[in-house]
């Protein structure tokens, strides 16, 4: 026996639906075991497929009645399966409408041509789920399904691709179905069940690539289609990129900076410029077109240098120094001091108050960037094994 039982499928959307059809099926079969013989065989009767007759809610009332018990359990536990694949990518009512779509549509063709026999006819939800199966083939086709198999009283577990499992199901339904029609000694014998479930295949084939075409459904280049292009191979930048200059991408990031900034300004308010850093961090490794405006840079490094976060203030002031230009003398001499001051690298210091810009400084700024430059200097002849370090 073989359960397919979950998938690593993206599934979107909660399979209430999925659960509800199987609940459904479930009350059904125990509803008509518990009437009378008599009331059970004219449910049957009235809601089976019967040949030979045109009755177009049979094509709605077969898919919910089974033979059996064991009839019943397969097909819940594949309609759990796929449905669930199916639903995850759709949605509830989008599910209901594909689910009983195509067990209508089938049920539909098959009464219709089976018009010119009087007897026979057929039940159960076999042909909606392998539509499901079918639709799953082409959404999801390199995503693996988890199944245990039995053997007597031994049990394993194995996962394959949804594409390899469907394959390997509809292919032995072809062959049984081949085998029967080869053995059957008239048209009535040749019609099996192998035979309805790839019908209801065919359906879902039908509906599947529709849906996939019209763009009513999204399998982010994994649908069969994509994989056998190579599209789902695309480089993970390359996506990432799409995503980025997409409009839905723009207003995300939009939305992901303002939050960010508000927490950094947030921290910096009450005086945690190490968490405001942090945050800053994470933006500048989530967005590739993150960076602080120039008003909240100046008040990171105000922050990182009154809490005496030396390390840390000089890589943000060597930042700003690339991005803004408006206080880039004050920057300089605050970068120039620290190196020197606290980090005691004087010719690194040397490099950074030589850039400065008299004009961008008044006159008391001025003396002390000179004053500062001067003793860097003089430090860095007597030092002169200091690693060289960034040319900030």
């Amino acid at each position: 026996m073989l359960i397919p039982y979950q998938t690593d499928a993206p599934l979107y959307h909660w399979p209430i639906a999925t659960v509800g059809t199987i609940v459904v099926n479930v009350l059904v079969f125990f509803f008509v075991l518990t009437r009378s013989e008599e009331a059970a065989v004219a449910i049957y009767e009235a809601c089976m497929l019967l040949y030979g007759y045109w009755l177009p809610w049979q094509w709605f009332t077969s898919n919910y009645l089974h033979g059996d018990i064991m009839h019943l359990i397969g097909n819940m536990i594949f309609l759990w399966s796929f449905g669930m694949i199916v639903e995850g990518k759709v949605g509830w009512w989008r599910f209901l409408l594909i689910y009983n779509g195509i067990g209508i549509a089938e049920c539909a063709l098959e009464q219709t041509l089976m018009l010119g026999f009087d007897e026979g006819g057929s039940l159960g939800a076999s042909a909606a789920i392998f539509g499901l199966i079918a639709i799953a083939m082409i959404w999801a086709p390199a995503n693996e399904i988890s199944c245990l198999f039995f053997i007597g009283f031994r049990s394993f577990s194995f996962d394959c691709s949804i594409w390899i499992f469907s394959g390997v199901s509809l292919a032995i339904e072809l062959g049984m179905g081949i085998i029967h029609v080869s053995m059957a000694d008239d048209a009535a014998a040749a019609i099996t069940s192998q035979a309805l479930h790839l019908a209801g295949a065919g359906v879902g084939f039908a509906v599947g690539i529709a849906m996939l075409k019209l763009g009513w459904v999204d399998c982010e280049n994994w649908d069969a289609f994509s994989v056998w292009s190579g599209r789902n191979e695309k480089k993970k930048h390359e996506l990432a990129q799409e995503y980025i200059e997409s409009p839905q991408g723009q207003a995300v990031i939009a939305n992901k900076r303002d939050t960010m900034l508000n927490i950094i300004r947030h921290h910096l308010a009450a005086g945690d410029a190490a968490s405001a850093l942090v945050v800053h961090r994470r933006g500048i490794a989530q967005m590739p077109a993150w960076r602080l405006p120039e008003e909240d840079h100046v008040a990171l490094i105000t922050g990182l240098r009154s809490r005496q976060l030396y390390d840390d203030a000089i890589l943000v002031m060597a930042e700003y120094l690339k991005l803004h230009n408006q206080r880039e003398p004050l920057i300089r001499l605050a970068l120039g001091q620290v190196l020197l001051t606290k980090l005691k690298r004087p010719a690194q210091a040397a490099r950074v108050l030589a850039k400065i810009v008299p004009d961008g400084l008044d006159p008391a700024q001025q003396q002390q960037a000179a004053s500062l430059l001067a003793k860097a200097q003089a430090l860095a002849e007597e030092d002169p094994y200091e690693v060289a370090g960034e040319d900030w």
